[in-house]
């Protein structure tokens, strides 16, 4: 008996303390998931997932997820093809690379360079996600609030998960009208396009936003020329998850910058912001750090793929680029194309900026980065004139560098100032461009070639 007892009582202690372990299990699995009525789309689109989540917590109506100053984020996400109604591989052979696109028809699929097909044939294919509106509610109070213009996550928007792909265009195109609203009533000056980099999820890019365009705003605030800028900010899956394997998502987030480049930043850029730049004579200034840089140089550069007219930007200004510099040469590199090497018809001004004190760009995989100060060492020892055209400066806080030529395409040594560890981030000093003087490089860029 009294063993029998024993027995009950173990099991009774078995039972406790499956309970408490699965008690604690599903407490960790409902922190790590989303809110209920975003699980049923992202079940749909494939994104559930803490992994996942973090690209979309906009979506979450995450309130401590927002911009300082009045602007706008564009969430972009990724998903197979059948999950978002995104046309299958074999029909963007057919149609010169994405659908509804309108890609020029001379520039046809199989006249693509191959490292740009490959970038586009992938099984998985970009969509936009979200657009999140961030304004000032009552003017007498400085408190920004968020509006929410599109959200796939959320049926009022989108009704079935299948036409997100092609929902996206009908967004971009209605975010036009809202665009010329916002410039016209605000008398805009300078619109900005800011991509982050590899390893930054929706939350921490718009952290970044903050910390870099709040500093850019405070010096311009403090000169006496006319500022009042608009704030356009994309967000995309910039990284697998927060664990070792992260490492080897490099080639796949490499390739996945290109892709944004080339198709929804480049529609945004091209057929939304830039059409409306000469009737609203507003300034257009592209900013991109890292992967985001390539992202960016590769949206500036990507204007001749689609039925539109090419309006320059004013300024591309790419930090710590993590690409290539020899897309800017005719003779080297593994995609030769006419894009970057004609950047005249695409940007009036561009600035490469790099550090010695950059690790995670100190040596790219088959060229050096941009980014890096590999680059500006190898274009001042370049005697075959294959980067011809790109102009060197070692950039100087005191006294200030000065940028008052025009057409310029400069490779800027910033080391003095791009030189400590970020806080967490890794790659030297490779994140060190929140701070003070760079947000004063910055500026002093946009005074020089904007006015």
């Amino acid at each position: 008996m009294i063993r029998v007892e024993k027995i009950e009582l173990i099991l009774k202690i078995m039972k406790k303390i499956i309970i408490s372990i699965l008690t604690i299990i599903l407490t960790v699995l409902s922190s790590c998931s989303s809110s209920y009525f975003l699980k049923e789309r992202e079940t749909e689109f494939g994104t559930k997932g803490q992994k996942k989540w973090i690209f979309h917590r906009l979506s979450d109506r995450d309130k401590g997820t927002t911009l300082a100053f009045p602007g706008y984020i564009l969430g972009i996400e990724k998903a197979h093809r059948s999950r978002i109604g995104a046309p299958s591989r074999q029909s963007i052979h057919k149609q010169n690379g994405l659908e509804k696109f309108d890609f020029d028809q001379d520039n046809t699929w199989e006249s693509m360079p191959k490292r740009k097909r490959k970038v586009l044939d992938d099984k998985k294919a970009m969509f936009v996600s979200s657009i999140h509106k961030f304004y000032h509610r009552n003017t007498s109070i400085n408190r920004i609030d968020v509006a929410t213009i599109y959200d796939s996550y959320d049926a009022t928007y989108l009704k079935r998960s299948t036409d997100a792909f092609k929902q996206g265009f009908d967004e971009l195109n209605d975010f036009k009208t809202e665009l010329v609203r916002n410039v016209s009533k605000n008398k805009i000056t300078h619109v900005f396009l800011f991509s982050m980099g590899w390893n930054s999820d929706q939350q921490e890019a718009i952290r970044n936003f903050n910390s870099m365009f709040l500093k850019i705003i405070n010096i311009a605030n403090k000169s006496k020329k006319e500022f009042r800028p608009l704030f356009i900010g994309i967000t995309w899956p910039s990284k697998w998850n927060d664990g070792f394997s992260n490492i080897f998502s490099f080639f796949n987030k490499t390739n996945d910058a290109d892709e944004i480049g080339m198709t929804w930043a480049n529609y945004l850029l091209n057929k939304v912001i830039l059409p409306q730049k000469n009737i609203n004579s507003f300034k257009t200034i592209v900013v991109g750090h890292s992967f985001g840089a390539k992202l960016t140089s590769r949206a500036t550069m990507s204007a001749s793929m689609l039925k539109e007219e090419t309006t320059p930007i004013d300024l591309l200004i790419n930090l710590q680029s993590a690409y290539s510099l020899n897309r800017y040469s005719s003779t080297k590199g593994i995609e030769p194309t006419s894009d970057y090497v004609n950047w005249k018809k695409y940007a009036n001004n561009i600035a490469l900026i790099c550090s010695k004190n950059d690790k995670a760009v100190k040596a790219g995989f088959y060229a050096p980065f941009a980014g890096g100060i590999k680059s500006y060492n190898k274009v001042d020892k370049d005697m075959k004139g294959d980067y011809k055209g790109i102009e060197l400066i070692k950039y100087s806080v005191t006294p200030s560098t000065d940028f008052n030529s025009e057409n310029q395409l400069l490779l800027i040594d910033a080391s003095e100032i791009i030189k400590r560890e970020a806080y967490k981030k890794g790659g030297g000093a490779h994140s060190d461009i929140y701070n003070e003087d760079v947000a004063k490089l910055i500026w002093n860029l946009i005074s020089s070639k904007t006015y």
